[in-house]
C-alpha cells in the first residue's frame, strides 16, 4: 500500500485512512524533505506490495496536510520545509495524539516511529536560539528518540546518496561531500547531477522517476549502504553513510525466501 493511495480529497474531515489495518503492522515515518523521501517509499511500497497486509509505510508529513505531495500549496509547503530533526521528532509526537483514535497506538506495540533526516546544516555550531546551536539540539533530538523508543535513519550528507546507491558504488569524490568534525556543510548539486548522469533524474530536483527504482536496485543499495556503515553500531554517522537501509531490511526481514 503506497504511502500516499487516495481517490478521494484529503481534508481534516474526510481522512483517506479513516481506521488502521486490523491485521498490519505499520512504520510511521517523518521526514526532513517533503517530497523525495515520500515518493521514494510511495514507490517501496509498490514494490513489495505482497507483504502489504503485514508492514505499511505512512508518511506523518503526508497526514499533517492531507494533500499528496504534488498537489500541495506553497502555504503546505512552506510548513513542511526548514524541518529540523527535533521538530521531526515533535511531528510524531502530535501525529500520535492526533491519531491515536484511529491507530490505537497502545494495543500495537509492534509499530515502529522512524525520523528519516540528512546531517547537512544540520550538524553545525550555527546558533538558532536561547545560545543553543544545531548540533546540540540534533544531538537533543537523537536523545529524544531514544527516550520515545523511536528509530532514525540518517543519511551524510545528503537523502540523495541513498538513492545514488541504487545506480552506482559511491565514488572518492562523492565522499569527499561527507560532513564531518574537519568537513563543514557546503551547498551542492553534486549528487543531483550524478544522479542525472546516471539516467535516475530527479525532476524538478526533487521528484523521483519511479521507474528508475526496482528490487534488484534496492538490493543493491542495501549492499553498498552497508559497507559505508563502517560501525554499525554508530546510527548518526559522522562520515560519509547512509542508514536508510535499515529501515528497508525491515522489510527484507518479512519477504518470502523467493525473494530475498
Amino acid at each position: 500500500m503506497p504511502i500516499v493511495k487516495s481517490r478521494i480529497p484529503f481534508t481534516p474531515q474526510n481522512p483517506f485512512r479513516p481506521s488502521r489495518p486490523e491485521t498490519s503492522k505499520i512504520i510511521f515515518l517523518s521526514f526532513e524533505g517533503s517530497v523525495t523521501e515520500e515518493e521514494y517509499f510511495s514507490r517501496i511500497s509498490e514494490l513489495y506490495s505482497e507483504i502489504k497486509h503485514r508492514i505499511q509505510f505512512i508518511s506523518v508529513a503526508e497526514d499533517a496536510v492531507h494533500t499528496l505531495p504534488k498537489r500541495r500549496t506553497p502555504e503546505q509547503l512552506k510548513m513542511l520545509s526548514k524541518v529540523r530533526p527535533k521538530q521531526l521528532v515533535e511531528r510524531i509526537d502530535q501525529f500520535k495524539i492526533e491519531k491515536n483514535e484511529s491507530y490505537e497506538f497502545s494495543k500495537y506495540p509492534e509499530d515502529e516511529f522512524w525520523i528519516v533526516t540528512d546531517v547537512d546544516n544540520n550538524w553545525s555550531d550555527a546558533e538558532i536560539s536561547n545560545g543553543k546551536t544545531l548540533q546540540e539540539e540534533w544531538m537533543e533530538a537523537i536523545a529524544l528518540c531514544a527516550e520515545k523508543g523511536y528509530h532514525y535513519a540518517v543519511s551524510n550528507p545528503f537523502f540523495e546518496l541513498w538513492l545514488l546507491l541504487h545506480h552506482d558504488e559511491a565514488s572518492d569524490e562523492d565522499k569527499a561531500f561527507a560532513v564531518t568534525e574537519t568537513h563543514a556543510y557546503e551547498k551542492t548539486d553534486h549528487f543531483r547531477i550524478r544522479l542525472s548522469e546516471l539516467g535516475a533524474a530527479l525532476k524538478d530536483k526533487k521528484h523521483i522517476c519511479f521507474s528508475d527504482y526496482n528490487i534488484e536496485k534496492v538490493n543493491l543499495a542495501i549492499k553498498r549502504a552497508e559497507v559505508l556503515h563502517k560501525n554499525k553500531q554508530d546510527l548518526c554517522p559522522k562520515y560519509f553513510a547512509t542508514t536508510v537501509y535499515l529501515i528497508l531490511n525491515k522489510l527484507m526481514e518479512m519477504l518470502p525466501e523467493s525473494k530475498n
